[in-house]
């Protein structure tokens, strides 16, 4: 009577936790990781597919779930020590509006980095600065937030108004500042890796092998990878992902605006390992 009333509290509980996923049940799940990075910077590839292919962290997107409205922008956001893969964290998000105030701000903070283990993905940010121009100005789906929407569409008018060649320069000093706070956590963290976006093109496996360091993720997901992340051979000016060429910048730019962006960024360039 008494071992049928056990059995039958066993199997009420496990009926209860059923629709909790899998990690929950882990005691032993790894250490929590950061992803930060900026956008246009193959940052929807690492949202739709890289962090939830992380072996044993469960992928929490922040930043789309208040963009989508699925969160609430004024409760604050529960982070855990363990079992968890958080982002991407999009630092060009600023502080402004749900996403900045909400996820960006407090997961910049250096306090908040300090003892954590992140991940640092740049891209040349002269290349997402002209990604930028046609994905912000022309393509990029709007919010059905309205607060974020109407951000959208206050920036997209003002890139509008503006040649590719005024953006990319008016546009610079931004780049400037968002590159400066991502290398400031950087140095903070001292579990952390910056990985470019240049090495995951040209160089495969060496950015696999920087991108293990601190998350594990099998041979089939890796090659999926490879596979997702190869730039277009033609330019689709339509598409959310446009092109992807490494240095594709040199194209589509006037050589005076390429030596005028480069003297603006000539520390960002040289702190990061990119060419004038």
């Amino acid at each position: 009577m008494i071992k049928d009333r056990i059995l039958n509290k066993i199997k009420s509980i496990r009926h209860s936790y059923a629709h909790l996923p899998h990690y929950f049940f882990k005691r032993n799940s790894p250490e929590s990781v950061y992803f930060y990075t900026f956008h246009k910077c193959a940052s929807t590839l690492f949202s739709d597919y890289v962090l939830k292919n992380v072996t044993d962290l469960h992928n929490m997107d922040y930043a789309l779930q208040l963009y989508t409205g699925k969160r609430n922008p004024e409760k604050k956001l529960n982070f855990r020590k363990n079992g968890f893969i958080y982002g991407p964290i999009r630092i060009s998000a600023g502080v402004q509006g749900p996403e900045g105030e909400t996820l960006v701000k407090p997961a910049t903070e250096h306090d908040f980095i300090r003892d954590k283990v992140a991940l640092f993905f740049i891209r040349d940010p002269r290349d997402i600065l002209v990604s930028s121009y046609y994905s912000f100005g022309f393509t990029h789906d709007l919010s059905q937030v309205q607060t974020i929407r109407e951000i959208q569409e206050e920036k997209r008018k003002g890139i509008r108004e503006m040649t590719l060649d005024e953006y990319v320069v008016d546009a610079a000093d931004h780049q400037i500042d968002f590159f400066r706070t991502l290398y400031d956590l950087s140095i903070t963290c001292e579990r952390s890796v910056i990985l470019r976006y240049e090495d995951m093109i040209n160089d495969f496996d060496g950015f696999a092998e920087q991108l293990r360091r601190y998350v594990a993720i099998d041979a089939d997901a890796m090659q999926n990878i490879y596979q997702r992340s190869r730039p277009r051979e033609a330019e689709d000016s339509t598409s959310h992902r446009r092109s992807g060429q490494v240095e594709g910048f040199r194209a589509k730019l006037e050589e005076g605006t390429i030596q005028a962006v480069n003297k603006k960024l000539a520390n960002t360039l040289a702190l990061f390992g990119y060419k004038a």
